[in-house]
């Protein structure tokens, strides 16, 4: 039988008539649907990859859960910003497929779960962030996790800074209360898995070791700790000196801006070793924006977000349904 014609009869719209929420809408989908194996793709996925169903099928053989990986369409400048962001999050759950074969979040923008496993973990539940919700229940239940690096999509990103800091409020809150209801499990799975865990958080926040370096750091011992590796370097090299002569002056102005020089270079070159085996786009002033600028302030809502959830939880005013 024709696949197109197949397609077009097995389509079903479902029309509500009301907002019910995502979670629900989706939940009541499935209830509709047949099949071994539940794809999700949101509204601002596009395909571009033949055999895309077919190749979905193959990954799931060995898989009960599978993320699949999400570019970006660079076709505006947050876009460009939010490339770096999609490249730490398709690289970390990279890591946790490749070393510990079960997922602690996923992006739900582009997913495949075995409906066997879907019901066997109690569907979506209402949450403000489903997917991270389902990652970490996959996770506790030891569910067989793949991130596909032979299947794609391409993720749209509205050029809107408003809808940016939208989506990252709905965001930022939902992973507040997703660290709060899960906080016991995530610390012990940070004893079982203190790598994987850590390695995953400062790839997902550029800026993070950033900010415990000037609040932990103070700069008395940073300095003097500067001080002795320039005298060692000027042991080899005279240029080292004048250095060495800039750390009495200005203390705080100069263990900030070392320690930014030293931070970016070092995810500088990470990041451009992730672009190129995933297959992303890298530039450089591209991602001295995302570094300084675009993850801080992602960073900072979150931390806000976390403040929020712990001191006010009462005036937490989630305007949008789950």
């Amino acid at each position: 039988m024709d696949l197109s014609r197949r397609m077009d009869r097995d389509v079903r719209f479902i029309l509500n008539g009301k907002r019910l929420g995502k979670v629900n809408a989706l939940n009541n989908a499935i209830k509709q649907s047949e099949g071994e194996i539940l794809l999700f793709l949101d509204s601002d996925v596009a395909l571009s990859q033949k055999s895309f169903l077919k190749a979905i099928v193959e990954e799931m053989e060995n898989a009960d859960i599978i993320e699949i990986k999400k570019k970006i369409i660079r076709d505006s400048f947050i876009s460009r910003a939010v490339n770096y962001d999609y490249l730490s999050f398709n690289y970390t759950n990279w890591l946790f497929s490749r070393f510990l074969g079960r997922c602690l979040g996923f992006n739900g923008a582009a997913f495949a779960i075995k409906r066997e496993t879907f019901h066997f973990l109690g569907g979506f539940r209402r949450v403000v962030c489903e997917d991270l919700d389902l990652g970490i229940r996959c996770f506790l239940n030891n569910i067989k996790f793949k991130y596909t690096e032979n299947v794609e999509v391409q993720n749209k990103v509205s050029p809107s800074w408003r809808q940016w800091f939208k989506q990252r409020k709905r965001w930022g809150i939902g992973l507040a209360l997703w660290l709060r209801e899960y906080y016991k499990d995530l610390l012990y799975s940070l004893r079982r898995y203190p790598r994987i865990l850590m390695l995953s958080l400062i790839i997902l926040f550029p800026s993070l070791p950033l900010f415990i370096m000037n609040m932990a750091i103070p700069n008395e011992l940073y300095l003097k700790l500067l001080s002795l590796l320039l005298i060692f370097l000027s042991t080899h090299q005279l240029f080292w000196l004048p250095p060495i002569l800039l750390t009495t002056v200005g203390p705080s102005i100069i263990k900030n801006f070392s320690a930014s020089v030293i931070t970016f270079m070092t995810y500088g070159i990470v990041f451009y070793y992730f672009s190129r085996k995933l297959g992303y786009t890298f530039n450089l002033l591209e991602f001295v924006f995302f570094y300084f600028i675009y993850n801080a302030l992602w960073l900072l809502i979150i931390v806000v977000s976390i403040i929020r959830i712990i001191i006010w939880p009462e005036k937490i005013n989630i305007d949008w349904k789950t």
